[in-house]
């Protein structure tokens, strides 16, 4: 049975995959989001403010997958706190503000305090339960940056809530790749 129900996804898929390599790749290798995808998929993140390069990279990556910042993302920003607020720090904060102001990405301090996985997840259940009912939410770290493949609008069936999942690829130079910590 599972057999028969995914052998029409798999021929859909080798056509899907022709067509998106042909037109659709980006400058990463990756597919963009078609458009009936995009148009109901959002973005939810927790970064910090002292990486303004890596929340550029960030930025400029997700904007090519078709992600709406503007119309369709939350970024929990959060800042410095104490002695970790530098002059230094603070002038890296400030870029990283500004970068998001000038690219019109929405977000919001951090005012819950530490972050903790049980916090992180709280905020981003909320933030969930307030999308319409056939949303699509990433939700990467700043460190993170998804390669969508090929044909991504035909494995995912028309009227159901689903959860893609992916292998996690650590890119890391020769000489500390398989490093033990």
């Amino acid at each position: 049975f599972a057999r028969r129900a995914s052998a029409p996804i798999s021929r859909r898929m080798k056509h899907a995959t022709r067509e998106c390599l042909s037109r659709e790749g980006t400058s990463a290798g990756s597919a963009r989001l078609p458009p009936s995808v995009a148009s109901r998929t959002y973005l939810y993140a927790f970064v910090v403010a002292s990486a303004p390069e890596l929340l550029a990279h960030f930025i400029a990556h997700y904007h090519s997958l078709g992600i709406n910042f503007a119309a369709r993302s939350r970024l929990i920003v959060d800042p410095a706190r104490g002695d970790e607020a530098t002059a230094a720090l603070a002038r890296r904060e400030a870029a990283s503000f500004a970068l998001l102001r000038e690219a019109g990405v929405p977000y919001s301090n951090n005012t819950q305090g530490t972050w903790s996985s049980k916090l992180k997840s709280v905020l981003v259940n909320e933030y969930l339960r307030a999308l319409p009912a056939d949303a699509l939410l990433m939700y990467p770290d700043l460190d993170e940056f998804f390669s969508l493949p090929c044909g991504l609008e035909a494995m995912l069936p028309p009227d159901a809530r689903v959860n893609l999942q992916a292998k996690f690829v650590d890119r890391l130079p020769p000489p500390r790749a398989g490093a033990p910590p």
